[in-house]
């Protein structure tokens, strides 16, 4: 399957978009910057499955669920706790960016089939909320640096 050059430039942002969020989560709020840009971005792991599959082994399908979202953090528990917890923010911020997009996530496969979408007039992968975010995003990690103006 071809992808256009102006599809295949948005997925790249939507998914840098992710693990620029998951970062910044996983450092200001558990120090675990690495941690929180893997989770960020985890979800997205359905891109690399073979369409043969079909669903739920699609995007948006079986990893934008709340199931495999908990087993991921139950995996990551029995190990480390804080890494758990950031892991949990993170991943738990890519389902909800995605919950603001028109396709919406079927948080509650495999209970029921149904995309839940959060309309706000505008999606969470839109130019100015993305830029927003990126902004906000970028202003916590240079915060959290220590660095001051002046």
């Amino acid at each position: 399957m071809m992808v256009s050059l102006e599809h295949a430039v948005f997925l790249t942002v939507a998914i840098a978009t992710h693990g620029v969020i998951g970062y910044t989560l996983g450092k200001a709020l558990f120090d675990r910057p690495i941690a929180g840009l893997l989770a960020g971005v985890a979800p997205d792991v359905d891109f690399l499955f073979p369409n043969a599959l079909g669903w739920p082994f699609v995007h948006r399908g079986i990893t934008h669920t709340l199931l495999v979202g908990a087993l991921v953090v139950g995996i990551v528990a029995y190990r480390n706790r804080q890494t758990a917890a950031a892991v949990a923010v993170t991943y738990g911020s890519h389902l909800l960016i995605d919950t603001t997009t028109p396709k919406g996530v079927p948080h509650l496969y495999p209970l029921f089939e149904t995309n839940y979408y959060l309309d706000l007039g505008t999606t969470g992968h839109s130019p100015i909320p993305t830029v927003a975010i990126w902004t906000c995003c970028l202003v916590v990690l240079w915060l959290s640096s220590g660095r001051r103006l002046g």
